[in-house]
């Protein structure tokens, strides 16, 4: 599977921000084209040695990808942990620099719609906390740090816990 052929798009919304639902196969594009972020890459080398464990992302109906041009920017969606609580995930290409306002409103837009759908109570994550943009992310998604967590990270990173009560 190639990026171009991705899905089906209807030519005329081929320049639009369009959702599609998640595949693993997405995964494995989005990690070709990691976020160009040097934090990210310490991410992307680790997940790309344990990828077996990392493309377990796949739940329909909590799951997307956001494409332009048939090109995917980000996949993003909700991890059923137990119950209602979920763990909230967003994978990005370095082509998601190109288009930040418009993939944040959609990832917004399309949290809160699965949130609500399927009655999850809390949805959690995860930041590095050297993750300025993560963070800042975060909180425009209308998640609250909880804290912080000392050597979360695969690396010995520390990283903050921000949840949304829904």
């Amino acid at each position: 599977m190639t990026n171009s052929d991705i899905y089906y798009i209807p030519e005329e919304d081929k320049d639009r921000l369009v959702i599609i639902p998640y595949s693993s196969d997405h995964y494995k594009i989005i990690m070709q084209l990691q976020m160009n972020h040097k934090l990210t890459q310490l991410d992307a080398n680790f997940i790309s040695d344990n990828s077996n464990e990392c493309m377990d992302l796949e739940e329909k109906g909590l799951s997307f990808t956001g494409c332009i041009n048939r090109q995917i920017i980000f996949s993003a969606g909700i991890k059923r942990i137990w119950g209602n609580v979920g763990e909230g995930w967003v994978l990005g290409t370095s082509n998601i620099w190109n288009h930040p306002v418009s993939v944040a409103r959609k990832i917004k837009k399309n949290f809160d719609n699965i949130a609500t759908a399927y009655k999850f109570k809390r949805v959690q994550t995860a930041i590095r906390s050297d993750f300025g943009i993560g963070i800042r992310f975060a909180k425009w998604l209308g998640l609250t740090n909880e804290g912080l967590m000392k050597n979360y990270g695969f690396d010995g990173s520390d990283h903050y816990r921000f949840a949304r009560i829904y």
